[in-house]
């Protein structure tokens, strides 16, 4: 999607210095005053001394609001920061608003309510403020008017916040993730446009290909990508579904039709080649739309992208990326066979679109990645002492242990298709997905899925045991907190109806483990921004959060020293005292670093020595 947002005009900004509610509300009040600052830039041509001292009095009066220890309030907090940077980017860095502390209605008001946030100001203020209000004429009395209630909306949220224990959250985590999001909007990604070009036409040309065999595979001529069409070439014309052997296919929801799912063609692949051809241009499709021609899509005449992060869109904390969709671009490349030519042998190429992504020149992409963050935690919060004794090692491989764990063999014993099962598993029961769910990704029948699980839950019994109590305190009390206090209530949790209760009951347990996961990600993005910003010596950017990821630009020169920081101190989280979090295993952290986003390769980095006994 094309990222289109007007330009900003300006700002209004009410100036309060007396907090008395007996002053009406759609006046200034003896000692306050409306501000309006303009944000138009002169062009050069233009520009005259007046001109440049009021751009200048618009800056520094900005800068006073950004950085005053008074209170601040904005919806939207975030955009008014980039707004700042972007507009002054020439004269003014993200260091300089790095301490920035703005209340954010609109990051308090979801934190009260992650799974159903208001979806603008007014909604919130419904939801929120029962004060009386009035609606002033427009104008002046209506501008004040609105900027008196985002302060009252705001001492509402703040007694809220404090009455439920989340204030420590927002001040300590919420608030703080602020900067660092509006930092990192401002900073630009730099993409190989040509080669992202050169990769869309690759990917159109093997979609055609794939087309024509489907139609040869079919003995007809079909629209691939209309799943009633393909529904009826499988099941109607060469009744697959009829030659799968103790096998249920997955069924469509509303009309109870065969399904043409992932899930069903992976099952009938073996049975027939249309199945494994469709499975093939889906991928094709998906990463050439979303990743490459959606990439480009979001440059226009550009030669960078610059995603927008979302703070409050996900229920479980996590942050999330649009315009591009940074988390969703694939880790691994994708293989190509280009088209046969009689004669010539095929040629196979490799389709990498984190591989476009390059890092100023000069600078080095630098990656660090919570090793197993979800499994650790659910290690620390189940006790269970099977999986915490695998933690003992920092340097075994953790699913390999817990497939030898699991089946009873020897680490040496265990195979690749072995330890990957055990990661599926593990990441299933975390999940809550089901067996049938299971079964589609591990491409076995359910029976097996579900006997694969009740033998982990059988050798790891203390996680059956939290799952089960984390479900029954969510039934008690209706909500369940994360290892920093974050807050997701479960309305659904004592429905009669089975189906909605079971699934409030996967969401208590999941977001149990990736609450907490998000917690840790975003103070360990909040520990190092703030590291980076109080230094003039080291100059990387946080460019990308990926889940458990963070993603760095770095100068060539600071490169092994900054990847030591931020493995110290990503690892430190494991004790977090002022939070109360003591984590029962360590964390580790893999750093990466490359030239491109799609050629990372580990660095090894010495453990500090101990420091000498004075």
């Amino acid at each position: 999607m094309n990222k289109i947002t007007p330009p900003v005009c300006g700002l209004l900004i009410l100036m309060k210095n007396d907090l008395d509610s007996s002053t009406p509300e759609d006046s200034l009040g003896p000692n306050n005053n409306l501000v309006y600052l303009k944000l138009e830039q002169t062009p050069a041509w233009a520009q005259h001394h007046t001109h440049q001292s009021q751009e200048l009095f618009t800056r520094d009066m900005l800068l006073q609001v950004l950085s005053r220890s008074q209170l601040v309030v904005c919806y939207k907090a975030k955009d008014l920061l980039r707004t700042a940077l972007q507009f002054y980017k020439r004269d003014l860095n993200w260091k300089q608003v790095a301490g920035c502390r703005i209340q954010d209605p609109q990051v308090s008001g979801w934190l009260l309510d992650p799974a159903y946030p208001s979806s603008c100001y007014q909604d919130l203020l419904n939801k929120h403020c029962k004060r009386p209000t009035t609606s002033p004429a427009l104008g002046t009395k209506k501008v004040i008017s609105g900027l008196s209630s985002l302060y009252w909306l705001h001492m509402e949220l703040c007694s809220k916040l404090k009455s439920q224990g989340l204030w420590d959250l927002y001040s300590d985590m919420e608030l703080n993730m602020i900067p660092v999001l509006a930092a990192m909007e401002s900073h630009c990604i730099h993409v190989d446009k040509e080669a992202l070009k050169r990769t869309s036409d690759l990917l159109g040309t093997k979609m055609k290909q794939l087309e024509q065999e489907a139609h040869r595979a079919a003995g007809q001529i079909f629209l691939v990508t209309s799943n009633t069409q393909l529904r009826t070439v499988l099941f109607d014309k060469l009744r697959l579904h009829e030659r799968c052997e103790n096998k249920k296919l997955p069924k469509t929801i509303n009309k109870q039709q065969q399904s043409t799912s992932e899930a069903a063609l992976s099952q009938l692949q073996d049975l027939h080649p249309l199945p494994k051809i469709i499975l093939e241009y889906r991928q094709v499709h998906k990463i050439k739309s979303t990743f490459v021609d959606g990439i480009l899509s979001c440059m226009m005449s550009k030669n960078y992208i610059s995603s927008t992060w979302y703070q409050t869109s996900a229920v479980t904390g996590r942050i999330s990326a649009k315009h591009p969709n940074f988390q969703a671009l694939p880790r691994k490349p994708l293989q190509i066979t280009k088209q046969y030519i009689q004669g010539k042998e095929e040629e196979v190429v490799t389709v990498h679109p984190r591989a476009m992504f390059i890092p100023e020149k000069g600078w080095t992409f630098l990656a660090a990645d919570f090793c197993q963050v979800e499994l650790r935690l659910l290690a620390h919060l189940s006790s269970d002492p099977e999986l915490l004794h695998i933690f003992t090692n920092p340097q075994a491989d953790v699913f390999t242990m817990l497939a030898s764990q699991w089946k009873g063999v020897s680490q040496g014993e265990v195979t690749s298709e072995d330890r990957e099962h055990a990661k599926r598993i593990v990441y299933s029961v975390v999940y809550g997905a089901g067996r049938r769910r299971l079964s589609g990704i591990l491409g076995v029948s359910a029976d097996q899925a579900g006997q694969f699980q009740d033998s982990f839950l059988q050798t790891y019994r203390e996680v059956q045991a939290f799952i089960q109590r984390t479900i029954q305190l969510c039934h008690k009390q209706g909500y369940v907190l994360s290892i920093m206090g974050r807050r997701r209530t479960l309305p659904n949790i004592n429905s009669p109806d089975w189906g909605i209760r079971m699934q409030a009951e996967r969401q208590a347990v999941n977001f149990m483990v990736q609450g907490s996961a998000a917690d840790l990600c975003k103070m360990a993005m909040i520990r190092i921004f703030h590291l980076v910003s109080s230094t003039t010596s080291i100059s990387a950017r946080l460019i990308a959060h990926l889940h458990d990821e963070l993603l760095y630009e770095v100068e060539d020169s600071q490169v092994e020293h900054f990847a030591a920081l931020v493995k110290s101190t990503m690892e430190s989280l494991q004790h977090i005292d002022h939070l109360g979090v003591h984590l029962k295993v360590p964390l580790k952290v893999a750093v990466s670093s490359g030239k491109s986003w799609g050629s990372m390769s580990e660095l090894n980095i010495p453990q500090p020595s101990p420091s000498p006994s004075v």
